[in-house]
Order: C-alpha cells, then structure tokens, then sequence
C-alpha cells in the first residue's frame, strides 16, 4: 500500500488531520498534502470540511484500502511463514466469557503445535470485533450471530440455545407457588414481567435476541442493573438481585458457582422454548485474506473444542 493511502486511512479512521499526523509521525500539512494529492489524482472529494467527514467516495476508497490492508498483512504473514518456519503472528477476536471455557482447553495443544507462534486475543462483542477485522486489528473472531456480508469468510461451528438463570432465593419469592412447574422451562417471558433482569449491554447479541422475544411477546421486563461481564452477573444473580439470560455453552460458569455457594444462592436453570432462532456461532475473517498453516489449524481445534461444549449440554 502506498504511502498515502495509509495516510489516508489514519485520517478515515481518526477523522482528525491531528490525530492521524501523529499516527504516521509525520506534520499536519503533510498529512494535507497527501489527501490533496489523493483527490487531485481521483478527480473526487474525500472529505467534506465543515463538518469534517468522510464523503460517499471517501467511504468507498476507505472500505477498499483496509480490505487491501488486511490482504497484505495475511499474504505478508504467508511469506514470513515459508521463510521462517512455522514462526508467525495474529490475532483473535472472542468474547471474554467464552474465551474463559475454550482457550484453556485449546492453547495447551496449539502451544504444543506451534510454539513459534505468537497470538493476541481481543475481547468484545461480534459488532465490535466485525469492524475490528476491517481495520486490520484481528486476523478472525469468533461471532455470535454476525450479520452475513459478502466480503467476508464465515465458517458456521454450530448452534447454541438460550435459557433463564435464576438464585433460589429469587426464585422462591418470585414463585412460591409454580417454582417446580417453572423449572421445566417457559415459552412466554410474561411470566417474568415482574421480575428484575441484569443485563448486557447493547452490542450484545444475546440483548438483541432477548429484546426481540419481549417484542415478540408484547412485554417490558425489569432492567434495574446492567453489565457485561459475566463473573459479576453470576455474583448478582447469587444475591437475588436479577436473573439473567445465558446461553447454554456458559452454563459452566454456573456449574462451577453452584459446586461452592450457599443453598439459597443456588443458580437454576430455566429453559427458553420462544427463541425463534438459536445463536450462531461462526468464524468470521475477511473473504480473500491467505491463511497460513497456523492460523489453519487454530481454527479446526477451536472448531472441535466448541463442537464438544454443546454436545455436553
């Protein structure tokens, strides 16, 4: 990629000539010179100046430029891999709660596979990560419903279910009277209008999902608390302070609270028969990137490991 182009990535994505100067090292007016020169040679504007933004072009060229990037960066890793070996680098996008079930049973084997290899790992949610790939920050993530697009690679792993997850002693206040019959699962979320949820934040696709079935069953729940990280929504829900939605593959997390707490801090699980659709898990990368061996074979272990999760529940 050519010098200015790169510039004109740092301004795209900072949009700030500023910020996008001290990026590449370089003076502010160099970094005007170029996106002149860049919109002299393609005869368009690529940014609107009050107020400073991208234009359609601008968009466009930007969309391209980082799908070339990331083509260079794999094909760049290619080379390096044929020249050294198997040393190498990447990086992996995953959520935080799934990172804590399946890299420890992965990284053992894969360290064992290819010890040369160095590799990051980006925790966020799929929206998040999805615009991480295109920027060239992570080399694949692991989605949770990711939106379909053609220019990207999606490798579908396998489905997994949502449920309810609720203390005792929440539990036996809430429903005194149906709490064996509630045991066996719900198809209408009426039943816990009245009962206070801890949830996600917005970029979480189980939120979406759940907001979709309230929608779908024309009711409001409760939302007095709101977080994302897991261990802390187990903690509160342990106290009864809200339930929460999880998905069955993050059950151990629960397995593992309920082998130590006290008994009215027991989590039950209650499963949600009124999801129209599952979540998908699938491996996103970008459509044309080249995949080394390493990267190869960090794929099918994850793929195996996440096959085994949900065969146990």
């Amino acid at each position: 990629m050519q010098v200015n182009q790169e510039i004109f990535l740092y301004v795209a994505e900072e949009l700030s000539i500023s910020k996008a100067a001290k990026r590449a090292f370089v003076s502010q007016q160099c970094v005007s010179d170029h996106i002149n020169r860049l919109e002299k040679n393609y005869g368009v504007k690529l940014f609107t100046r009050k107020p400073f933004a991208l234009t359609e072009a601008g968009i466009s060229l930007m969309n391209s430029l980082q799908k070339i990037k990331v083509i260079e960066s794999s094909t760049n890793e290619t080379i390096r891999q044929h020249a050294t070996g198997e040393r190498g680098r990447f990086t992996v996008g995953i959520g935080a709660s799934r990172a804590q079930i399946i890299l420890p049973e992965i990284m053992p084997l894969y360290n064992s596979l290819f010890p040369k290899v160095e590799v990051l790992f980006l925790n966020n949610d799929t929206m998040i990560l999805e615009d991480n790939l295109r920027k060239g920050y992570v080399d694949l993530f692991l989605g949770v419903n990711p939106p379909y697009k053609k220019d990207l690679s999606y490798i579908h792993v396998c489905d997994d279910n949502l449920c309810i997850c609720i203390s005792e002693g929440l539990l036996n206040q809430s429903f005194p009277e149906i709490k064996k019959e509630l045991l066996k699962g719900v198809s209408n979320l009426k039943v816990f209008e009245h009962v206070p949820f801890i949830k996600s934040y917005s970029t979480s696709v189980v939120n979406r999902l759940l907001q979709d079935c309230m929608d779908a069953h024309h009711v409001e729940l409760l939302f007095p608390y709101q977080i994302s990280d897991t261990a802390t929504q187990i903690a509160l829900c342990a106290k009864g302070l809200g339930a929460i939605v999880s998905s069955d593959m993050l059950l151990s997390h629960i397995s593992s609270h309920n082998r130590i707490c006290r008994k009215n801090e027991l989590i039950h699980v209650i499963p949600i028969y009124s999801f129209a659709k599952p979540l998908r898990l699938e491996i996103v990368s970008m459509l044309d990137a080249e995949k080394p061996l390493y990267i190869l074979e960090f794929e099918k272990l994850l793929i195996n490991t996440l096959l085994q999760k949900i065969k146990k529940h």
